[in-house]
């Protein structure tokens, strides 16, 4: 689970996804909310770790441009997330897994039109812009679905805002600290006086294999963005929407 959610948190195929493809496969229980948390922890340190000078530099400067974008994107992602929550009541843990397939397709297909449209949008902007921070956040509020990519809708949202290819992969890696660090506040506020029960060693391995395989992905994804077309991870998620359906059917 930890290597199944480091390596797709920062590839655009959605982690949510793909561990609830594992819980399926593996017949683990569905209610893992604490486990999923420290998972995400995991990732959020090997982002810490791989982007540790450009955040340190953007400490430096509190206001500066790139850091008003994370927080205009980060306050329309989380009042997309609380709306759904509170007046859809919206429960990711509770969404059925024939939605899956159809998720998949969908990012199957931004990805797939983003790769299409780019030229059209193309530009060399290396810093993100307000537009860029509203597009990016609305996209990944959205991505609270399963299936639907945190990582490749604001990778798509930065792209076709403006933004070079590398500077909106690490625009949208970046993203994630702030989201991580929200969500993780708001579980356990929402979750606030009930125990949580987890066994501390496939915690402790899960942790470490997330933090180790997100490193890898965030390196591998920040070399692919410039040269990779990002068709060849459209066709993967068609092909994964296909396994799903017969999972669900088998």
């Amino acid at each position: 689970m930890g290597i199944v959610q480091g390596l797709t948190e920062f590839l655009p195929v959605s982690s949510s996804g793909h561990l609830m493809v594992a819980r399926r496969i593996f017949h683990l229980s569905e209610n893992m909310v604490m486990f999923d948390i420290i998972l995400h922890i995991g990732t959020l340190l090997a982002v810490i770790l791989v982007f540790r000078k450009t955040i340190f530099e953007l400490l430096k400067k509190p206001f500066c441009q790139t850091n008003i974008c994370l927080v205009i994107a980060t306050t329309i992602s989380c009042g997309i997330v609380i709306l759904l929550k509170y007046a859809f009541h919206f429960d990711e843990e509770k969404v059925p897994f024939i939605v899956l397939p159809f998720t998949f397709i969908v990012t199957g297909i931004v990805l797939l039109l983003t790769n299409f449209f780019f030229k059209r949008f193309e530009k060399s902007a290396t810093e993100p812009t307000y537009k860029t921070a509203i597009i990016a956040g609305l996209a990944q509020g959205i991505a609270v679905l399963p299936g639907i990519s945190r990582s490749g809708s604001t990778i798509c949202a930065s792209m076709l805002s403006g933004m070079k290819r590398d500077a909106a992969a690490e625009f949208a890696f970046l993203m994630s600290v702030p989201i991580i660090v929200a969500s993780f506040l708001f579980e356990l506020i929402s979750n606030r006086g009930e125990s949580f029960h987890i066994e501390v060693a496939p915690t402790i391995f899960g942790f470490v294999f997330a933090f180790l395989s997100a490193i890898l992905a965030i390196k591998v994804m920040l070399k692919i963005i410039k040269n990779v077309k990002l068709y060849w991870f459209s066709i993967y998620l068609f092909a994964l929407a296909l396994v799903c359906l017969i999972i669900n059917f088998a």
